[in-house]
């Protein structure tokens, strides 16, 4: 701060210089003997300890709320009359002590006068502090905020994200209890399956994951949903994982699509099979859900829902991706598109 201020008091200088020169009193060359440059250099250190008190000042009392009142009044009924203290003390006591000399005459020496000339300057050269501090404030005051804001986007990700995992879990383990229930030779692979679903969602803890990982993951729930049907369902899954190997997705983003398909959907129609589609565009991700609403299957357990999937890609993605739901009462379709990054 101190550098910034002594470029702030050049600037103020040359200008009080150049309005001097330009009303015709010409130029207060304070180099022209040591006394001068005495004096100016006793100025400016009276100046910058004018800076330090307010800056201190402030920032010791202002970042706490209850106490930024006191801040102000301290600085007009307290710090102003030390700072011109400090600057009689500097000029008229120690440098005349050192060099024999004063910085004002003495009728301007007596404590009103002084004191009145000098608090303008201290208003002002001080006020470099108090602007100074309030610049960092802000800038403080920013950061915190945006740190704010990114945690409260994590917690409410991390909301929504344990509202997905303990759903699936409940579903997976009530198709697994069936399927052991009816000694189904299903069983074993369902359990494999389940345990590299539990180990999907209790260890990933990136934010971003490799769309292959993604896809795998999804591959494994499709094929734990099937084993639970006593009949041959009408699905079509057409995963195209051509797309740049390095794309990365936010972990459980396609299952809830497709865990709604299997809810709500009508399996037994060939002529509307349940279609599962992933497709690239110009280096963009679609994803495709289609299925026949069935009038029987209601499940009755709930979810996270739709809504809770569309708000943790709106923290996730923001504008870069496109969420597209149709129901019409015969079909069911959502279209979700994704700018990916690697």
């Amino acid at each position: 701060m101190t550098i910034y201020f002594v470029l702030f008091y050049a600037f103020t200088d040359f200008n009080w210089q150049l309005g001097n020169y330009l009303g015709g009193n010409g130029l207060y060359v304070f180099w022209s003997n040591w006394r001068g440059v005495r004096s100016h250099l006793s100025t400016v250190l009276s100046f910058i300890i004018y800076n330090q008190i307010s800056y201190q000042l402030f920032f010791q009392f202002f970042y706490r709320r209850q106490r930024r009142v006191l801040a102000v009044l301290l600085y007009l009924l307290a710090a102003l009359p030390v700072m011109i203290g400090c600057r009689y003390l500097i000029q008229e006591v120690i440098a005349y002590h050192l060099w024999g000399s004063h910085n004002y005459s003495a009728a301007m020496r007596q404590p009103a006068r002084y004191f009145m000339d000098n608090i303008y300057f201290a208003v002002y050269y001080s006020g470099f502090g108090v602007v100074f501090f309030f610049i960092q404030f802000s800038a403080y005051a920013q950061k915190c905020q945006s740190e704010l804001l990114v945690q409260n986007r994590n917690a409410e990700l991390s909301f929504l994200r344990s509202q997905i995992n303990p759903h699936f879990l409940f579903n997976s383990l009530n198709n697994v209890y069936t399927l052991v229930y009816q000694a189904s030779e299903k069983a074993l692979p369902s359990i494999g399956k389940l345990s590299e679903l539990l180990r999907y969602m209790l260890y990933e803890k990136e934010e971003f994951v490799p769309l292959l990982k993604e896809l795998q993951y999804l591959r494994n729930f499709i094929d734990l949903q099937l084993m639970r049907y006593d009949f041959e369902p009408a699905i079509k899954v057409e995963l195209d994982a051509s797309g740049d190997q390095a794309l990365k997705i936010a972990p459980l983003t396609l299952i809830p699509f497709v865990e709604n398909a299997f809810k709500h959907g009508d399996l037994r129609d060939p002529n509307h099979p349940l279609l599962i589609r992933l497709y690239f565009i110009d280096n963009e991700m679609n994803f495709l859900v289609m299925n026949k609403v069935s009038s029987t299957n209601k499940d009755q357990t709930g979810g996270i829902g739709l809504e809770n999937v569309s708000k943790r890609l709106s923290l996730i993605y923001g504008g870069a991706h496109h969420l597209n739901i149709d129901d019409d009462g015969r079909l069911f379709s959502v279209k979700l598109t994704l700018s990916l990054h690697e």
